[in-house]
């Protein structure tokens, strides 16, 4: 934490040493001044706006262990860029266009972020929605219960049992090593891939209601496996794929802005030296044979 990384701090409050903050909910507690620095403020406000620019395995830290690094390198960039106002270092050439640069980037974030807020509603996701969900590719799934033990032997007595008409669920709690035996052997419904090859293709082999008349041999141990049900795979559900669906529609109407603006756009293009780009050489086709 010492270091929680000064960089990935620096990188964050380097956007907010200026006065100007960012407005959270509360505006009583945004405006607590937490420090001066040579009587210029640090608010709350842009504590919290550097915690959110911090990289994600950082702003899920809470925020008692946050706050002193992040006000420590608010400080510290408070002091360092006031002596840099003494020295004038703001209005060299470099430092301006530095400026407007970051200040370009952050109003292509805003222009987008816009555009997104705009477009990706409710009723465009609900729409997305409708119009693929039909076509998600179906597979088949099943549901089996399955008792583990560690020899063959186990099993094949287990069988025995089984073949008798002992109830499955209830020989999976009373003799299965496998952390299913609490819910009676029970693996819930699953696909293809899922498990392992020989655990898998005994599994899919069962008619429904079915168990396997010998021991299935895995990485895990010795298995008997029980067929519950077969069907087939629906689509997710609107909630299930609401973030997929928003991230896949931000990136389009993203997409559609920027290449509408480029087609108005007069750009000219030079080589790196500013001169007139050259004419790229066409390589010419083999000669046929």
């Amino acid at each position: 934490m010492k270091l929680l990384s000064l960089a990935a701090i620096g990188a964050a409050t380097m956007m907010f040493a200026s006065p100007v903050t960012a407005q959270t909910d509360t505006a009583t507690a945004a405006n607590t001044v937490v420090a001066t620095v040579n009587g210029v403020k640090i608010l709350r406000s842009d504590v919290e706006a550097a915690r959110s620019q911090l990289p994600e395995q950082y702003r899920k830290l809470p925020m008692d262990q946050l706050y002193q690094p992040i006000l420590n390198q608010l400080i510290r960039t408070k002091i360092l860029s006031a002596q840099a106002r003494a020295d004038k270092l703001h209005e060299t050439e470099g430092y301006k266009r530095r400026v407007a640069l970051i200040a370009e980037r952050m109003l292509e974030e805003e222009l987008l972020k816009k555009t997104i807020d705009e477009k990706v509603t409710d009723e465009a996701l609900q729409a997305r929605y409708d119009k693929t969900s039909g076509s998600f590719p179906t597979k088949e799934e099943i549901r089996a219960r399955h008792i583990l033990v560690k020899t063959e032997a186990e099993a094949d007595a287990i069988i025995k049992e089984l073949t008798g008409g002992a109830d499955f669920a209830k020989l999976a709690a009373e003799k299965s090593i496998g952390p299913s035996k609490a819910n009676g052997g029970d693996l819930n419904y699953f696909s293809k891939g899922q498990m392992v090859p020989p655990f898998e293709e005994a599994a899919f082999a069962l008619a429904k209601g079915e168990f396997t008349r010998s021991a299935v041999k895995s990485p895990f141990g010795w298995h008997v496996i029980k067929l519950e049900d077969k069907r087939q795979s629906k689509p997710p559900s609107f909630e299930e794929s609401r973030d997929r669906l928003s991230q896949e529609l931000s990136q389009e109407f993203a997409e559609q802005l920027v290449r509408g603006l480029t087609e108005k756009a007069k750009i000219e293009r030079f080589e790196a030296d500013g001169s007139a780009p050259r004419m790229k050489r066409i390589q010419p086709a083999p000669p046929a044979r």
